[in-house]
């Protein structure tokens, strides 16, 4: 089956509808994967896709886009974000100019306890 991530990113080029149609011109099999999972908000491309095999050929396809953007616009920003199945590995980064002052994608870590904790009587009061 493999290992498996939840992945994330955010990528502002300058006339966003103009590099859409080189990415899709590209014509590469997991490019296209990922325009499938990519919508436009706001003039910025955000991906998600979880149970992703991120090794190998997706990783590729990503730093070949960061390079297509920067080649498109030497002024592009990404920030990228991505969760494996192992507790501690999680990656984020930033690329291109001011790629960490975009507001997404972001990690968040939380515990899920399954019952509303506040709303319930402690065993024993301080």
């Amino acid at each position: 089956m493999g290992y498996r991530s939840e992945v994330a990113f955010c990528l502002r080029v300058k006339n966003p509808e103009e590099f859409k149609a080189l990415m899709i011109i590209k014509d590469d099999s997991v490019l296209n994967e990922m325009l499938e999972n990519m919508v436009l908000v706001d003039g910025e491309f955000h991906f998600y896709g979880n149970s992703w095999k991120w090794y190998g050929d997706c990783d590729r396809t990503f730093h070949e886009l960061l390079s297509m953007a920067e080649d498109y616009d030497e002024d592009f920003a990404c920030k990228f974000s991505r969760i494996g199945e192992e507790s501690d590995d999680v990656v984020e980064e930033a690329h291109g100019n001011d790629g960490w002052d975009l507001e997404y994608p972001y990690t968040i870590r939380s515990l899920e306890l399954g019952c509303d904790f506040d709303n319930h009587p402690k065993l024993k009061e301080s």
